[in-house]
């Protein structure tokens, strides 16, 4: 069998993930507008930092599912347009990785315990304020360049199923798709 998906397995990964991802993000963004001292802002920190913690937890076992049962075979396509996708492809999963990475450091560096569904995190650093302001810089810029990131991988994927008439699209839904 010639497979031309994704495993179902990485297909429910990806689509856990970019929900995830955009509870993280939309969480994060409504509780800067929420006034400080307000109840909800701890509520909306607590959910993004677990969306965060599950997107770890996921792309570590979508990793693993890539592993385990590959990924179909390339679609043909211009070498730049190959570079491209394989490099939106790595710096998505640099961010997916860095993203809740650098959030519990800067969390811990700050002298605060990072709670996962109740559970205490063994800390990974100690209080350290002198690099808690980097760690969290480089955690708010990975936040943004998500924005960017997505929007490529999704113009990307739209561009190939709509203006290049290639089935990329079937390729991380569930169902019958192989041939």
């Amino acid at each position: 069998m010639n497979r031309t998906a994704y495993h179902p397995s990485s297909v429910i990964l990806h689509w856990l993930i970019f929900i995830l991802f955009v509870i993280a993000l939309a969480t994060i963004e409504y509780r800067g507008e929420v006034p400080k001292g307000e109840p909800l802002r701890d509520v909306l920190q607590m959910i993004h930092m677990h969306a965060g913690q599950l997107v770890l937890i996921l792309v570590i076992l979508r990793l693993l599912a890539r592993q385990l049962f590959g990924v179909p075979p390339a679609l043909p396509m211009p070498p730049l347009q190959r570079m491209l996708a394989h490099g939106v492809h790595f710096l998505l999963y640099v961010v997916m990785i860095g993203l809740p990475l650098s959030g519990i450091l800067f969390t811990q560096a700050g002298g605060k315990d990072v709670v996962f569904f109740g559970m205490t995190l063994p800390g990974i650093i100690g209080q350290n304020p002198a690099i808690r302001g980097p760690v969290k810089d480089l955690h708010e810029l990975m936040g943004n360049a998500v924005y960017f990131l997505v929007g490529m991988h999704i113009a990307g994927a739209l561009w190939h199923q709509y203006a290049e008439k290639k089935p990329i699209l079937r390729r991380m839904m569930l169902g019958k798709t192989d041939d």
